[in-house]
C-alpha cells in the first residue's frame, strides 16, 4: 500500500459530535462512528473517529474485550470514505456505494488496546483512483494511513463502486425481474443449526453469523469449515443498518473472521483473537433471499495464524477473504 504523508490538519479534527448519519449512509445515530472530516489537498482528507467502549456488535467478544475490534476500524474508514465522496469528490447523495474491495493492515496490534476513554482514531486519506462512464464518476478508489489514540496502527486500502441510486434500483429491478426483497422483507430463520456463540467468541447469539458448521480434516491436508451464512443476521441492526437488498462487504468480514476463530480452537483458542490483516474482494451481487454457501481453511501463505474464505452463491464466488489473526 502507498505511504502517505500525515496531513497537518489532522490534529485539529473534532470529536464533539458525530457526522450527519446521512452522508455515511446510516439509520441509526449509534451507528454513526465518524466525528470530523476535511479535505486537505486535491483528492486528500483528514478524518476523526470515535470507538466505543460499548457497543452490541462491535464490543460483544469473549477473551478480546480489552482491545478495539478492527472491524470497527474498517466501518469507521468506511464511513470517511463515504463523507469524503459526498462533499469532498461532489459525488450526489443520492448514491449507491458498493465496497468491491478492501484490504486492512494492522502494523501494530497492541495499538489496538483500549484506554479509558473511547478510542480516537485519525484518518489521512487519499484518492488513488476514479473510473467515470457517460460522464458520471462510477467507481472511486482510497488509501489511508490509520492513527489510534496518538499511536500508528496500520494501513488500509478500500475501492468503492458508485451507482445513482435511481439507475441501480431500476437495474437490480431489472435483474431479478420483480421488486428486491430487503434484510427487512425476509424472514430471519437459522438456515441449520446455530453455531454456539461461545465457538466464535460472541456472547449475544444474535452476532454470530453461521448456521450448519461442519469440519473436514480434508484426509491429510488440513482441517477445513463449512457452514451457511445465516440469515439471522438479517435482525442485526449494526450488519443490516438499513433495507439492504445484498449481503455487504462487513457481514463477509465478520463470516470470514468467524470461520477462522473455529478453525483456530474455537472458545478453546489462546489469545485475543484480533484481526491483524484482512484482504477481502467482493466481485458480484449475494442475493439474500438464496442461500450463501461458506468454505475456509488455513492460509499457509500468511503464516500459522492465516485463513482463507470462500462465499458462493449458485455455484458463483461471491467474496473472497483471507485475515490473520493474532
Amino acid at each position: 500500500m502507498p505511504t502517505l504523508t500525515a496531513a497537518p490538519a489532522t490534529a485539529d479534527l473534532s470529536d464533539e459530535h458525530t457526522v450527519p448519519r446521512s452522508l455515511v449512509h446510516r439509520w441509526s445515530l449509534s451507528e454513526v462512528f465518524l466525528t470530523d472530516s476535511r479535505a486537505v489537498g486535491e483528492g486528500r482528507f483528514a478524518a476523526a473517529a470515535q470507538l466505543p467502549l460499548s457497543h452490541s456488535y462491535y464490543r460483544d467478544h469473549t477473551g478480546g474485550s480489552g482491545f478495539h475490534d478492527a472491524l470497527l476500524v474498517l466501518e469507521a474508514c468506511r464511513q470517511s470514505v463515504t463523507y469524503a465522496a459526498h462533499l469532498h469528490e461532489d459525488v450526489p447523495r443520492e448514491t449507491t456505494f458498493m465496497v468491491t474491495a478492501w484490504s486492512l493492515a494492522v502494523s501494530d496490534g497492541d495499538a489496538l488496546a483500549c484506554g479509558e476513554r473511547p478510542g480516537r482514531l485519525r484518518i489521512d486519506g487519499r484518492v488513488t483512483g476514479r473510473r467515470h462512464r457517460a460522464g458520471r464518476l462510477r467507481s472511486i478508489d482510497f488509501a489511508m494511513e490509520l492513527e489510534l489514540d496518538g499511536r500508528p496502527l496500520g494501513r488500509l486500502t478500500m475501492d468503492v463502486g458508485c451507482t445513482p441510486t435511481d439507475q441501480y434500483l431500476r437495474l437490480r429491478r431489472m435483474q431479478r425481474g420483480a421488486e428486491v426483497p430487503t434484510a427487512f422483507t425476509l424472514g430471519a430463520d437459522p438456515a441449520e443449526t446455530p453455531v454456539d456463540p461461545a465457538d466464535v467468541r460472541r456472547l449475544d447469539p444474535g452476532n454470530a453469523v453461521l448456521d450448519g458448521v461442519a469440519f473436514d480434516d480434508g484426509d491429510g491436508d488440513g482441517v477445513s469449515v463449512s457452514a451457511a451464512l445465516s440469515p439471522r443476521t438479517f435482525r442485526n441492526r449494526s450488519m443490516y443498518d438499513h433495507p439492504y437488498d445484498h449481503v455487504p462487504a462487513m457481514v463477509f468480514s465478520e463470516a470470514a473472521r468467524q470461520c477462522a476463530l473455529l478453525l483456530s480452537g474455537g472458545a478453546d483458542a489462546a489469545g485475543p483473537g484480533r484481526v491483524l490483516w484482512l484482504d477481502g474482494s467482493f466481485e458480484k451481487f449475494a442475493e439474500l433471499d438464496d442461500a450463501v454457501h461458506l468454505s475456509a481453511r488455513p492460509d499457509g501463505g500468511d503464516g500459522a495464524d492465516g485463513f482463507r474464505m470462500r462465499a458462493v452463491q449458485q455455484g458463483d464466488t461471491v467474496a473472497e477473504i483471507a485475515l490473520v489473526l493474532g
